[in-house]
Order: structure tokens, then C-alpha cells, then sequence
């Protein structure tokens, strides 16, 4: 069974890591997109945090969207795929530093994390990663591809937005990650922590102005 509370919030030098587990694969449900969103603002509003860390459990960053959720109706539907938008757009207009600790598994709305942080670092092993969207029939949404483009070159997003999947080496290729770390879940967490820590000691002002006007296209077409 998912946990009820599946966001927990440690604050570690400065730097505010969001551990995601719902005890499962972070389906994105509504309870998880809710609570995930609002520990970020928390954490955008909190003076003492330089810096965010965004880690997955053991099993995975996310598998995407809790189809149950989805499968419930059109209303229910509308609701999580709407708060997972807002969720998407709240990572990617942070103004402070964003780490994504992919412990696992990421995939479709998993792998959209991928593209909102400001660094992002896999844990190598027998993990997927990627949009699993138009092989199932469903068009990537137009954020989506919009912030791939940011993130990546122009062939490797149009690769990833087409539905590759692929292990963790092959998704530094393409751009998912900046680096890749060998061992547990803690080994990622710590590397993304000291990632987010260096980030942080960066001017606060200057970072933000800079990251938002490197993202102002993407951001004024969606989040503005």
C-alpha cells in the first residue's frame, strides 16, 4: 500500500532534501504531486536552505503517473495531470538550486523531473529511463518537449520526446543526467547533496536572475 505521506523533508547543511517514497515505484498521485509541490515552495520560501535535493527511494525516482488515479474517470484524470503540471512547473521556475537524485527507475513522468532540476545525477545500474508516452499512444505534452529542448541538443530531445527508453548510461548520452554514481541510494543522495551544497554557496540573487532568464522562453510560454 502507497504511504499517505510520502514527501519527508531533512534539512542537511543548508540544503532542504525531499525524500519521495510512497513505499511502491512514486507513482505521481494526487497526494504525492500535492505534498511534493508544496514541500518545494517550502523550501523556495525557507532562508535557511541554500539549495533543494530532489531523491527517489531504493526502486526508482518515479514510474509516472498513478494510473489507478487515472483510470477513475475523466475528472480524476483532469485533476492529477493537472497537479502534475503544476508540480513540473514548480521545479522548473525554483529560483533556488535544484538537485534531482535519481535512485532508480524514471520513467514518463518520472523522466519529466529529469528536465525541470538544475542538475541531475543517475545511479548506474539496470535502471530505465525515458518517456514511455508515444509508445503507449500518448502524445508527450508540449511542456514536456519544450523543457527536453531546453535541457537537451536538438536531435537527443527529439530522441528522448520519441519514446527512447534507456538504461542510465544511455540517458547521460542523451542529456537526462550529468553524471551517473556507482552504489546504494545513499551514495546518490550524498553526491546530489554536496552537488546542491556547492550550487548554493553561489550569490542567491545572481543565480536566480540568471537561471530564470536562461529558462524565460519555456517559462513565459508555460509557467508565466
Amino acid at each position: 500500500m502507497a504511504s499517505e505521506n510520502p514527501i519527508n523533508v531533512e534539512m542537511r547543511e543548508g540544503v532542504a532534501i525531499l525524500h519521495v517514497d510512497d513505499g511502491a515505484v512514486n507513482a505521481l498521485s494526487y497526494v504525492l504531486v500535492s505534498q511534493l509541490s508544496e514541500a518545494i515552495v517550502v523550501a523556495q520560501d525557507d532562508a535557511s536552505a541554500s539549495a533543494i535535493v530532489l531523491a527517489g527511494n531504493q526502486k526508482c525516482l518515479s514510474a509516472g503517473l498513478d494510473l489507478n488515479e487515472v483510470q477513475k474517470g475523466p475528472e480524476a484524470a483532469q485533476a492529477i495531470i493537472q497537479a502534475a503540471g503544476q508540480l513540473f512547473g514548480a521545479l522548473f521556475t525554483c529560483p533556488k538550486p535544484i538537485v534531482v537524485a535519481c535512485t532508480g527507475h524514471a520513467m514518463a513522468g518520472g523522466a519529466v523531473i529529469l528536465v525541470t532540476g538544475d542538475y541531475h545525477i543517475g545511479r548506474a545500474g539496470k535502471y530505465k529511463i525515458g518517456y514511455s508516452e508515444v509508445p503507449i499512444g500518448i502524445a508527450l505534452p508540449d511542456a514536456a518537449i519544450a523543457m527536453s529542448q531546453y535541457r537537451m541538443t536538438g536531435a537527443a530531445a527529439e530522441i528522448a520526446s520519441l519514446g527512447e527508453i534507456t538504461d542510465p548510461e544511455g540517458a547521460l548520452k542523451l542529456g537526462f543526467f550529468d553524471e551517473l554514481v556507482d552504489g546504494d541510494r545513499d551514495a546518490v543522495v550524498a553526491a546530489a547533496h554536496a552537488r546542491a551544497a556547492a550550487l548554493g554557496a553561489r550569490p542567491a540573487e545572481a543565480y536566480a536572475q540568471t537561471k530564470l532568464s536562461a529558462r524565460a522562453d519555456v517559462i513565459a510560454k508555460f509557467y508565466s
